[in-house]
């Protein structure tokens, strides 16, 4: 995968993110002075872990890991990396312990985790180096504890840079123009830009060029609900919508063109995409998007054994509710980000208080 191939070894391979680099290195290379643990915070795909393993790399330190498949309960938490906290490596390396997603640790069922993570980080003779999207979802007895590093959202440009880089590299031909949409689509994520750059070198196999015009969702959905096959997967690879809008699209109007006895198996395909999906945001790994779209584009087109009935087609409802409370949102959501502050919680707890 052009993710891991083209994984930055150096601190300037990193894009984008000097001065929270910077901060890193300082916090390490004056480390003992001050907080022992640092907690690096920002949105996904941004190179957060990429930094702590060039750290390791240049500073030629053994890396502990505890990352998100882990158990994340006091026993857990003391067995990996309260032992590495207190030793050294067998040839005599100094360690670095890494605890991704750190915010899934604040609000779990066993309270004992958050407190065992406290203890070792201040008792640690090692750097600590915890991982989150949203440090509001660390707990405030950790927080306290850690260096706050911001890993900001890259800019499109920066993302724009290292995909021609890798264009380049791997010989794709593809214009400057796609290599900006590319960037913006991504929202900030380089991982994700990465791979969606790869999934266009696919394409460029199978179809012989990029294709600069969007097809038409109307057209898309139509394909799937008629023509019965495992090759209307095609028609969505040249879509300027996310698979989760795809998805809301085909769930509107599949009711619309298939008999009754074709909804079930056709509605099972897609709830298996939506399960995809679901983990493609939770893990971050959009290699699992390629799943869900051959789900809910063959999957729902192959279960149907009946006829095809006519009918005009509309966008989701699920848009027009939105549209609908906007107002309504825009209020709770000011209301939220006031009591998140007041109470120096995440803006996820605070919502509940407005339940």
């Amino acid at each position: 995968m052009f993710v891991e191939k083209y994984r930055p070894k150096k601190f300037s391979d990193i894009a984008g993110q000097k001065s929270a680099l910077k901060e890193l290195i300082s916090w390490m290379n004056t480390w003992g002075t001050d907080k022992k643990a640092c907690l690096l915070y920002g949105p996904p795909g941004n190179g957060k872990t990429t930094s702590v393993y060039v750290l390791a790399d240049e500073m030629n330190l053994e890396i502990i890991e505890m990352n998100a498949s882990d158990k994340r309960n006091a026993e857990a938490i003391e067995k990996i990396v309260g032992n590495a906290s207190q030793t050294y490596s067998l040839d005599g390396r100094k360690r670095i312990i890494v605890l991704d997603e750190a915010d899934n640790i604040y609000g779990s069922v066993d309270k004992g985790g958050v407190r065992t993570l406290a203890k070792i980080i201040t008792e640690t003779k090692v750097p600590i180096v915890l991982i989150a999207n949203e440090h509001w979802n660390v707990s405030p007895s950790i927080r306290e504890k850690c260096k706050m590093i911001n890993y900001p959202k890259l800019r499109y440009t920066s993302i724009a840079r290292v995909l021609k880089d890798i264009a380049k590299k791997e010989g794709i031909n593809v214009s400057d123009s796609q290599i900006i949409d590319l960037a913006k689509n991504s929202e900030g994520n380089l991982r994700s830009a990465i791979n969606d750059l790869e999934n266009y070198r696919e394409d460029i196999d199978k179809i012989g060029t990029l294709r600069d015009t969007k097809t038409s969702i109307f057209h898309a959905i139509a394909e799937v609900f008629k023509r019965r096959s495992c090759d209307v997967r095609e028609v969505f690879w040249n879509m300027d919508k996310s698979p989760d809008e795809i998805l809301l699209w085909i769930d509107e109007n599949l009711p619309k063109v298939y008999e009754k006895e074709d909804l079930e198996g056709a509605y099972k395909m897609l709830s298996r995409a939506d399960i995809y999906l679901a983990r493609t945001k939770r893990r971050q790994q959009y290699k699992l998007w390629g799943y869900a779209m051959d789900l809910m584009s063959s999957g729902v087109s192959v279960a149907r054994k009946g006829n095809f009935k006519f009918a005009k087609f509309s966008s989701p409802s699920y848009f027009t509710k939105l549209a609908r409370t906007k107002a309504e949102r825009t209020i709770r959501k000011d209301i939220t980000q006031k009591i998140s502050k007041k109470c120096h919680c995440s803006t996820r707890v605070a919502k509940q208080y407005l339940t």
